[in-house]
């Protein structure tokens, strides 16, 4: 088998190279047509005629190219191409209620004929132009340096024209520009793509029939230092008879201010003046709302919104308590050894005046009771007790306090001459008895 393959090789490649060549000369004789296509990018004119009417439009099935058939000459065929056709569609042409519109060729090549465009008709639909201006916002990325806070920020332009289709343009919530805060500790400078984002603030891919007065925006962001700041509270007035002024309370103790360096240097609290908080007449809690606003220096903000606070001035109203007391638990003081000092009475009562709370942590040994016995003489005394009550405590009234002074040398000598008297008395008697 193999030999007869390879016999007479050379004579059956030499046949094959003929018919070759002969079928190649047949061609060039007759030189038949040949149906051939190109893919050809379509174009639109006359954009005008919708957007004087303010409409935009849009290519259905997002078809950018179309198919050329056509018929050319066999040995022409290899130099044709997709250069060699133009196909557009003219929107004059366009039939309103379908939107149909007929495909054009345009043929720059002689040597083809018999053209024909697949599809033939493009549909197109039409939508309102809108264009609607939007105020240009600044959205941050990143945070600013601990201690520091983006201040206020400048745009330039501050604001542009979106324009586009009804139903892409509804779509749009804001437009703006990012400016990355990360680390600073300065102001800064520099310019920005525009951006359109959506009603949550995610970014929106703009179709190509969008298109922005502005594509980029300048910015000048300041960078400012944050600062905490202690709130003090000035008072005026008294609070009605029988009640106590007890303190402030406030929904914030401190607040976080912003500025520059040299504006906070001197600064370490805000100052709420008397005249804010005035409490005359309080007979119970007294609330006020203050604006802190208008309390901060020149230079100064809150790092915050919310500027109002509720200040609340305390007033609690007055009781008494009566504590008995040992007379042993009062102190004698300036008290001579001379002398001996005896109590009218084993206890007194005293009625103190303060706040419920405070009166529940008064005991007989914290009144610290003394009375000053310095200048007293032999005889009865009237004597007026003391007590070490401090601020919180009002005495109201003590049981009156006799005190009689005795001295001690007559005492002895009284002692004395009745020890002898007796001892006399015993002697006679005793010699009575042996008569």
């Amino acid at each position: 088998m193999e030999k007869k393959l390879i016999n007479n090789l050379k004579l059956k490649i030499l046949s094959v190279f003929i018919a070759f060549f002969v079928w190649l000369a047949v061609v060039n004789i007759s030189n038949p047509d040949i149906t051939a296509t190109q893919i050809v990018s379509l174009d639109v004119i006359n954009e005008s005629v919708l957007t004087s009417s303010k409409k935009t439009y849009e290519l259905l099935d997002d078809r950018s190219t179309v198919t050329v058939s056509y018929k050319v000459r066999t040995l022409d065929a290899g130099g044709v191409s997709p250069s060699d056709f133009r196909a557009y569609i003219d929107l004059a042409d366009m039939y309103e209620p379908t939107g149909a519109v007929p495909v054009k060729i345009e043929v720059k090549n002689n040597r083809v004929d018999s053209v024909e465009a697949k599809p033939g008709v493009i549909r197109v639909r039409t939508e309102d132009l809108q264009e609607k201006p939007f105020e240009l916002t600044p959205k941050y990325v990143g945070k600013a340096e601990e201690g520091y806070r983006q201040g206020s920020v400048s745009l330039s332009p501050s604001k542009i024209v979106v324009s586009g289709p009804q139903s892409l343009v509804g779509q749009i919530s804001s437009v703006g520009i990012e400016i990355d805060l990360s680390g600073a500790t300065e102001d800064l400078t520099g310019t920005r793509p525009i951006k359109c984002y959506d009603a949550n603030g995610e970014e929106i891919a703009l179709d190509e029939r969008v298109t922005l007065s502005r594509t980029e925006a300048d910015y000048d962001q300041s960078i400012l230092k944050v600062k905490n700041l202690g709130l003090n509270f000035e008072t005026e007035g008294r609070v009605a008879e029988g009640y106590r002024y007890t303190g402030i309370e406030s929904s914030i103790n401190s607040v976080e201010v912003v500025g520059l360096k040299s504006d906070l240097a001197g600064i370490n609290s805000i100052t709420i003046p008397k005249t804010e908080l005035n409490m005359d007449g309080a007979d119970s809690d007294r609330k006020v709302n203050i604006d802190l606003k208008q309390y901060l220096p020149d230079g100064v903000s809150l790092a915050g919104e919310e500027s109002q606070i509720t200040v609340t001035i305390k007033v609690e109203p007055l009781e008494t308590k009566d504590i008995v007391l040992g007379a042993d638990a009062v102190r004698q003081v300036g008290a001579s050894s001379h002398y001996s000092y005896q109590f009218d009475r084993d206890q007194i009562t005293v009625t103190i005046k303060g706040l419920a709370e405070d009166l529940d942590q008064l005991t007989e040994e914290s009144l610290e009771a003394e009375v000053d016995v310095s200048d007293m003489q032999p005889g009865t005394h009237t004597a007026e007790v003391t007590f070490q009550l401090g601020a919180a405590y009002e005495l109201v009234s003590c049981d009156p306090l006799q005190i009689i002074v005795h001295d001690r040398t007559e005492e002895s000598k009284e002692s004395m001459e009745t020890e002898s008297q007796a001892e006399t008395e015993e002697e006679s008697a005793s010699a009575s008895e042996q008569s």
